[in-house]
């Protein structure tokens, strides 16, 4: 079951299945409204393991959207040893996922030559996990407590966390990505997926705390697709028909996800329909995808004021050079399209998202 704060990059979700999954995908699945020969071939690496977090992507391979919009998709799963911007600039695939606009945003710093065309989570899943009734019920209340982080944390959220609400460097423990501390002890406080780690704490028949930091200003995009200024700027027509085939991916899976949790589940037995429902359930419910300018604009939403918004906060707490420029992270140019909006009225209980 496992899952990890991919913001973080950890290791939480690290399973026993990783050997059976690596193999997966080798190319789009089932129905081919297109001749074979009349696909486009499309390498696409995900950045973590088969799950519902990533449903749209499992959605488009199942039932033939990636063909529906000319491609033949080569779909691979990620992983704590996967570096997706080397295997990119490598040549290695055409598409990448990336967990946050920080990673594309400090790229962009170094002069690599990638660009952000899509944004398909408008809140990051990143969250702080407390017990209830112990004194810790709000972010003001863990001012000086130990609290569990990751290493990467420490250049993503934490120097956030400590400029809002006072904490320092002296609360830091050694988040190991297990569960037990915080099940056998009352007093423990850690960072957590929003969709990932409750769900073992909820199975051990605790009702914790989640501050979901999206909800307090933490202001990241997550779960973006990016690729090459090259491919972008020679090859536009292969990056609308993937960012197309994606959206709808997305808009049939939160639509109906249950012929793709099966699948998903099939790639990864540590995915149990359990695991799955809890995990969608997770996403819907508090609007992850479809939320802020993707109730206007369609499912990967981005904007130049968001972006610009981001990188002010990055710059204020020293995570990204003062001179780096934020527009070149970034395209609209394949996002809130007329064949977007067309899908969002095709599917208009998934595009108004289940918490509006």
């Amino acid at each position: 079951m496992n899952k990890a704060t991919r913001a973080a990059h950890s290791s939480f979700r690290q399973r026993a299945g990783q050997k059976a999954i690596a193999a997966l995908l080798g190319s789009a699945l089932l129905a081919m409204p297109l001749a074979a020969s009349a696909l486009e071939k499309v390498s696409y690496r995900t950045n973590w393991f088969p799950e519902a977090e990533h449903g749209g992507w499992y959605q488009a391979a199942v039932d033939g959207t990636y063909e529906k919009y000319g491609l033949e998709v080569e779909q691979e799963p990620g992983g704590p040893q996967v570096n997706n911007l080397q295997l990119l600039l490598a040549g290695k695939a055409d598409f990448v996922m990336l967990h946050s606009s920080g990673q594309i945003l400090e790229a962009i710093s170094q002069g690599l030559p990638i660009v952000a065309v899509a944004a398909f989570y408008q809140k990051d899943p990143q969250a702080i996990m407390t017990h209830k009734g112990v004194g810790h019920d709000s972010l003001e209340d863990l001012k000086g407590q130990p609290i569990l982080l990751s290493q990467d944390a420490h250049q993503s959220f934490w120097p956030w966390l400590k400029s809002q609400y006072g904490y320092t460097d002296e609360q830091i423990r050694p988040y190991t990505f297990q569960m037990g501390p915080f099940i056998a002890n009352t007093g423990v406080i850690q960072q957590c997926y929003i969709s990932a780690e409750p769900f073992v704490v909820k199975q051990a028949g605790i009702d914790p705390n989640l501050f979901l930091l999206s909800d307090y200003g933490w202001n990241s995009y997550s779960t973006l697709i990016v690729t090459t200024t090259d491919t972008v700027e020679n090859r536009p027509e292969l990056v609308e028909s993937f960012v197309n085939a994606s959206v709808e991916g997305w808009y049939r899976y939160l639509t109906d996800p249950a012929a793709t949790n099966i699948e998903i589940n099939r790639l990864d037995a540590n995915q149990t329909p359990e695991q799955l429902a809890y995990s969608f359930d997770a996403i819907t419910s508090r609007a992850m995808l479809v939320s802020g300018d993707a109730l206007e604009l369609g499912i990967g939403a981005m904007t130049d004021a968001r972006w610009k918004d981001i990188s002010e906060q990055l710059k204020s707490l020293d995570l990204l050079d003062a001179d780096t420029d934020y527009t070149k992270a970034f395209t609209t140019r394949f996002i809130g399209t007329d064949a977007i909006k067309a899908m969002m009225a095709e599917y208009p209980e998934a595009a108004r998202g289940a918490a509006n």
